[in-house]
Formats: C-alpha cells, structure tokens, sequence
C-alpha cells in the first residue's frame, strides 16, 4: 500500500483523512472504502463503527492498530478496485461522494503528519562523509528533528528569515510500525510499517554556529525544513530497503545534485531500528537514512549551488516515488 494523509481542496476546513494512492492519479478514502466494504460483505452489525475504530484518520492510530486495520484497508481497496471494475465508475459513500478521488482535487499531506519523534542521522553516507573530511562515525550518531518542521509533497517551503545559506538533503525515512524496546537486530523489520522520502533542509550557517557547541537542532527544525512524502509505502512493497537507488534535482538541471544508494549507509536499516530502540520507539516515529554526498555546503563555491527561493527541488528514490516542493520568500 502506498498511504496517505490528504485533505478534500473544496472541503479544508475539515480535518485529515487517511487515504490510499492508487493508480499513481487517484486517492482512496480508506475509512470510507472500509465502510462500503463492511456494508457489502454484510458480516457486520455496525460497519461505520467497525471502520471508524479499526481505520481512525490518524496515521499513527491506525498504524499502532496493526493487523487487522491493514487487512482492513487491503479488503477496502480491493473490493473499491473491482467494484470500478465491474461498473466502469468508482464507489460512492452514502452522502454520493466518489470515495476515489482524482490527485488533482486533494492536498496530500506528510504522510506522518506529526510523529511522536524523528531521529536524523549524520554521517550514515560513505561518500557524505568524505566530503565532510571525517572518518564514517563508528557508531551511529543523530539528532531529534522537530515534527513541527514537517511540510507535505508540494507545498511551499519558506526560506528562513534567520538563514542566508539554506541547503538540501535528500534521505530515506524509516516508519516505525509497532511499538519496540530493545529490539534485536534480526527482528528489527518486524518493527517496520514502511518508507518515505525526506528531504533534511539545512538552515547551514545557523547549524554551523550550533555545531561549534557540539548541537544541532534549530538549523534542522525552522518550520517548513522537513519537506516529508509523497506517500508511506508499506515495507511489503519494499523487499530491499538498503538497496534503493537515490537523486535529488533542482530546478531543470540535468544533472542530480546528489546520486547514490542506500547500499552506501554506514549503518543499514536494521542497524538504525536496533540501536535507536534503546528508548521505545513508538507507531509512526521516524528514523531518517542521514544524506549522501554532493550537499550544496560542500561545493565550490557554496553560493552558486544553496538554495533561494524560486528554486524547485526534486528528491526521488526508487520505489518511493518523488517529493517536489519549491522554496519561497517567507
């Protein structure tokens, strides 16, 4: 599954829903689908109750669910896929509303709208490593980025006020799907719901500051830096998260800024899951891969290749689609 969490543009006073992408051009409503399913199937006394409880607009409710909400959500998409099928329209919810909705007529959101924690990695790249002049760390080392710096597929970034040298970083994000302590390294996937894109915007100047007093926070968690989506695709669909290729573009550049693989992490994904459980991890919190090589901060000369706003920047990795956002003046 490829999920979402989106908002209907002519109804955005309304609160989140939780969605699937289907057909890469189309959004299901998944509690509504569930509803439409549990209504035909005809097993069930109360099938909203049954939809509202097992398939909640929350992504992190729904993910903390488990099981029986996923299999839900499949039977819904499923059913809603052969009933378009079958009659050439899609499925309608009891108010006559499509419950397959073009792309175009809603706003998708970052998939995890507000994960209880996000844990950035630094150095986790070979060739990023390199380019910073220091040896890969031999033990993974990162940072809490605030969730309130997470923006959705395309929306406008904001470049800071506070900043004059706004960066890219292009990462993969890891979603916890089940509450985990001290998780062994073999059983980390189990812990897994999935992956999406993050891009790790980079207030550089400011972290330059911070890093002098051995910190980083504020550089990495001004509003708008943590640009997170398009969709989380289920780790079903991902049978080899560390070998998945990745590139970040900006503007119509032919050539990406940054080129790699998850293949050059320091520490692979269930090295991440199995270190970072030392604290629980929690349904929806995030782990981010850490960058690869090819920043704009480490480039010559640093100021032609930062961001400004105007420009559009374009992260893509293999399997997990593409995040586009474009930055603006603030």
């Amino acid at each position: 599954m490829k999920l979402v969490t989106f908002q209907r543009k002519i109804h955005p006073e309304q609160k989140n829903r939780l969605g699937a992408l289907l057909r890469e051009d189309a959004v299901l409503d998944l509690q509504a689908a569930a509803v439409f399913f549990l209504r035909e199937e005809g097993k069930t006394k109360d099938p909203l109750g049954k939809a509202v409880q097992l398939i909640p607009d929350d992504i992190c409710a729904f993910l903390e669910k488990g099981g029986e909400s996923s299999d839900l959500a499949g039977k819904a998409i499923a059913f809603s896929d052969s009933c378009r099928k079958r009659t050439g329209k899609p499925s309608q919810s009891d108010a006559g509303e499509d419950l397959l909705l073009p792309l175009a007529s809603v706003s998708l959101k970052a998939p995890i709208p507000r994960p209880g924690k996000l844990i950035a990695m630094g150095l986790n790249f070979y060739d990023h490593a390199a380019e910073n002049k220091v040896p890969p760390p031999e033990m993974p080392v990162g940072f809490l980025k605030a969730a309130t710096s997470l923006t959705g597929p395309g929306a406008p970034v904001p470049y800071p006020r506070s900043t004059k040298q706004l960066d890219y970083e292009i990462e993969m994000a890891i979603v916890i799907g089940k509450r985990g302590k001290d998780i062994p390294k073999e059983r980390a996937f189990e812990f897994v719901a999935g992956y999406t894109i993050l891009n790790d915007l980079s207030a550089r100047d400011i972290q330059s500051a911070e890093m002098k007093k051995r910190l980083v926070l504020l550089s990495k968690s001004l509003d708008g830096l943590g640009p997170l989506g398009p969709t989380l695709v289920t780790k079903d669909e991902v049978p080899d998260p560390d070998n998945l290729t990745m590139e970040l573009f900006v503007n119509d550049e032919p050539e990406p800024r940054q080129k790699s693989n998850t293949r050059q992490m320091v520490f692979k994904v269930a090295d991440l899951v199995a270190y970072w459980s030392q604290m629980t991890l929690e349904p929806g919190d995030i782990i981010s891969s850490g960058t690869p090589g090819g920043v704009a901060i480490f480039r010559q000369p640093p100021e032609k290749w930062l961001l400004k706003p105007g420009d559009v920047v374009e992260a893509r990795i293999e399997k997990l689609g593409v995040l586009r956002n474009r930055i603006v003046a603030e």
